[in-house]
């Protein structure tokens, strides 16, 4: 089994960069929220290639995003306006992400509610993954893991091997960047521990690749 990743390091710094630069800051009303937001987008490249969504978010749509959830309505005020936060921002910042990815709302839905600003910034790729299992080492543990029988098993004879016959290779792609090679003749982990040793050492691998 293989895994390929096209990253860049120095696009990859440059990105936390540009998002952490942003912590701590306030955005009074919506059409200030609105202009970084959108220069941060665009900055950042968070383009869905070939899709439909808005690529750079306008105060329209993040009336939308308001509405369905996907980033929390501001509590604080100055005067009328809304007080949007660095939560709020990255909030954005990742739903534009997943959306990039092909994911539906409903799904990002999930993803961002009820996150802090570390577990978005490890969601947005500007801050490494801590130990604690995240919604996306879940997603790649259920694409490692075995299949599970409908069907009652039976003992039998292995079939008979094919000595001439090549192995091929099925590529599937997990993420825009990410894929994972899979060869004719690999059989996935048996067990739980060993499914989750393989995953360990698949991101273990990832985090390498970004140092």
């Amino acid at each position: 089994m293989l895994l390929t990743v096209n990253t860049g390091k120095s696009i990859v710094r440059a990105m936390a960069i540009t998002v952490l630069k942003e912590k701590g800051r306030k955005y009074v009303g919506l059409p200030e929220f609105a202009r970084v937001s959108g220069e941060l987008v665009a900055d950042l490249q968070l383009e869905q290639q070939r899709g439909t969504v808005t690529s750079v978010p306008d105060e329209r749509t993040i009336r939308y995003y308001l509405a369905e959830g996907l980033i929390q309505t501001p509590e604080e005020k100055q005067g009328t306006a809304s007080v949007f936060s660095y939560l709020n921002l990255l909030q954005l910042l990742t739903v534009k992400k997943l959306q990039a990815e092909h994911l539906p709302i409903r799904k990002i839905r999930e993803l961002v509610a009820g996150k802090s600003e570390p577990e978005l910034e490890t969601l947005l790729g500007v801050r490494g993954p801590s130990g604690k299992k995240t919604e996306a080492k879940q997603y790649l543990e259920s694409l490692l893991a075995p299949a599970p029988s409908t069907t009652p098993k039976l003992a039998a004879a292995p079939p008979p091997q094919q000595l001439d016959a090549s192995p091929s290779w099925q590529r599937v792609e997990i993420e825009p960047g990410l894929e994972l090679h899979v060869r004719s003749d690999y059989s996935p982990p048996a067990t739980t521990g060993k499914t989750r040793s393989l995953l360990e050492r698949a991101i273990h691998r990832l985090r390498r690749l970004r140092d």
